[in-house]
């Protein structure tokens, strides 16, 4: 699946991933991963994520405010350059795991981590 083509819309496991016209004022650059990559979700429970390698991406975290009471993924926004990027399912060694990987075509991209119900509260899915 090639996102900014004909789709503007996708989920790979707990995170979707939103085409949007640009980035909103007042966000943070987020740092990469000690392996220089950008992590949109990490797995709780059995250690892989959802990580983008390429070197022309740049995420980006919402005021500290608005991410307590978001619910959000690991990263709010990424700007993907260049010929475009890959998100992976992958573990940190490179092997991919559950989901294929999704095609990000040059542009700004919302990320949104799944929420679901309990009965406590909603809250963020754990995968």
């Amino acid at each position: 699946m090639i996102i900014g083509k004909d789709t503007h819309i996708a989920r790979q496991g707990d995170v979707m991933i939103e085409r949007i016209d640009k980035l909103p004022d007042g966000l943070t650059e987020a740092k990469r991963d000690v392996h220089g990559h950008i992590v949109l979700a990490l797995g709780e429970h059995s250690g892989h994520r959802h990580a983008i390698r390429d070197k022309h991406v740049t995420s980006f975290l919402r005021p500290t405010a608005e991410r307590d009471a978001a619910l959000s993924a690991d990263v709010d926004y990424i700007l993907v350059g260049g010929n475009g990027a890959t998100l992976n399912h992958e573990y940190v060694s490179g092997v991919k795991a559950d989901h294929d990987p999704v095609l990000l075509a040059p542009g700004a991209y919302k990320v949104t981590g799944q929420r679901e119900y309990s009965p406590q509260a909603i809250r963020r899915a754990v995968d």
